[in-house]
């Protein structure tokens, strides 16, 4: 059955009443308070007649890419470690629409779905917060990418384009390790297609999608602009007021490297490699940035600083000359940085992802409550796994 809605009154069936292609209604409007709702129920507009009325769908079976599952090829692996292509987000969020509206594709008519009226309303959900584009560039110019919307902790991927190839895979593996480093569930690719079978998206029935949708927590959307990068960042302390000096720690990471977009709870841990009196409080923390890798870390150090951390003439530990053992002392505050998206950096000055924090359950326990399934960029084990398998014997306990 197909319903007519009331387009003075925001509100949609139940999606479970569409059509077997998925076609659930039409009517209602092409505003961001119907967008909202509709992506809250699982329902997307697909195209509209022409004159202005969308047409929405809720198909069966669903395309869902869960984070941990995506499929990033040998091939696709060697162009993103490349650095041929330069990735950013929310840079260029019309621009992407007007491509993917204007590109053609196989068995329609280029921008037969996506109208002036889709991209006015979607560009108002990006000003809004809620809409977001990851960007291919090469050699300074826009040659791939995709668009959505993100509600709770999912995405919901409308549309990609590419000019070159490989191109919006690129995008697409940002936007996976985004969902990755953010614990999102999943990314609702919506309809089957071979492209998004390769990288990993598989389709699953729509009463079970629907079941996922009604566990979503709509404070848990992570509005405003998205950065072009994502810091992990391990905060810890067991001298002064433990928590003030977190509290402080944060307050000042938000100012000066960027986003602080999630927080695991803290967590009262043992002192690791040496005795103390005073145990210390943890927490992992997800920071999106703008920053390089080598900027973080020089303001992560300022920051320990001016909270009165003392550091010896090595930036990270002491060292014994004798034996090469390290030496670990009591400090009010250290912050560590983790992964820097899913770079592999093995400098003098910095190493990523950190190179022992798979050894250490007070790095894995408070990483495990927010991002179980982003994947080790060198282990290719998830953080859930990686949880497991830690032998470290060292008591770790929710704080609050």
């Amino acid at each position: 059955m197909i319903f007519r809605l009331d387009d003075n009154k925001v509100g949609f069936p139940d999606p479970r009443l569409a059509e077997p292609d998925g076609f659930l209604a039409l009517g209602g409007g092409m505003t961001t308070e119907w967008l909202l709702n509709a992506y809250y129920m699982g329902i997307f507009p697909w195209y509209d007649d022409g004159g202005g009325t969308p047409y929405w769908y809720s198909p069966d079976p669903r395309m869902l890419l869960f984070p941990s599952e995506f499929h990033c090829s040998k091939s696709l692996g060697r162009t993103i470690r490349s650095g041929r292509f330069e990735v950013r987000v929310d840079t260029a969020f019309r621009q992407v629409m007007e491509y993917c509206a204007s590109v053609s594709r196989v068995g329609q008519d280029a921008g037969s779905w996506i109208s002036q009226q889709f991209i006015d309303t979607y560009c108002e959900l990006h000003r809004q917060g809620f809409a977001h584009s990851f960007e291919t560039f090469l050699n300074g110019e826009l040659v791939g990418g995709l668009y959505g919307v993100s509600l709770s902790d999912y995405f919901c991927g409308e549309s990609m384009f590419h000019t070159v190839t490989d191109a919006s895979k690129v995008a697409f593996a940002r936007l996976a390790e985004f969902a990755q480093l953010h614990g999102f569930r999943f990314v609702d690719a919506q309809m089957y297609t071979t492209h998004l079978a390769s990288l990993g998206a598989r389709e699953l029935d729509r009463e079970t999608f629907l079941q996922m949708l009604e566990h979503q927590d709509i404070n848990k959307t992570y509005r405003g602009r998205w950065k072009n990068n994502s810091v992990v960042l391990l905060l810890g302390g067991n001298q002064g007021d433990r928590v003030a000096l977190l509290m402080k720690a944060i307050v000042e990471i938000g100012h000066r490297i960027g986003t602080v977009s999630l927080l695991s709870s803290m967590y009262e841990t043992e002192p690791w490699g040496f005795e103390a009196e005073q145990n210390f409080v943890n927490q992992a923390v997800v920071v999106d940035t703008d920053l390089s890798a080598l900027e973080v870390l020089s303001e992560a150090l300022l920051i320990e600083k001016e909270l009165g951390r003392i550091r010896q003439e090595d930036a990270f530990v002491d060292h014994d000359s004798k034996n090469g053992k390290r030496h670990y002392t009591s400090r009010p505050i250290d912050i560590d940085l983790i992964f820097y998206n899913s770079d592999i950096v093995g400098s003098s000055d910095l190493q990523l992802p950190h190179p022992r924090m798979h050894l250490r359950r007070f790095v894995l326990t408070p990483l495990n409550e927010i991002m179980p399934f982003f994947v080790h960029p060198k282990f290719r084990k998830t953080i859930h796994q990686l949880f497991e398998e830690c032998e470290d014997g060292g008591e770790v306990k929710k704080y609050f």
